[in-house]
């Protein structure tokens, strides 16, 4: 294997693991099951609960 081949090789796989890894990243967050998970976090820094730890 000379080193242009090598490059290629790992140019293009690189490339699609990047991409997978990105598109499951994606389902994993917009996955509607896990909807109120966010919801939630969106709404805790409004919350005002009296154990909040930033008082």
């Amino acid at each position: 294997m000379s080193h242009d081949t090598v490059l290629v090789f790992s140019k293009t796989w690189g490339a699609i693991y990047l991409l997978v890894v990105f598109l499951a990243a994606l389902v994993w967050t917009y996955w509607p099951s896990r909807r109120d998970i966010y919801d939630r976090a969106a709404q805790s820094p409004l919350s005002d609960e009296e154990d909040s730890p930033c008082r």
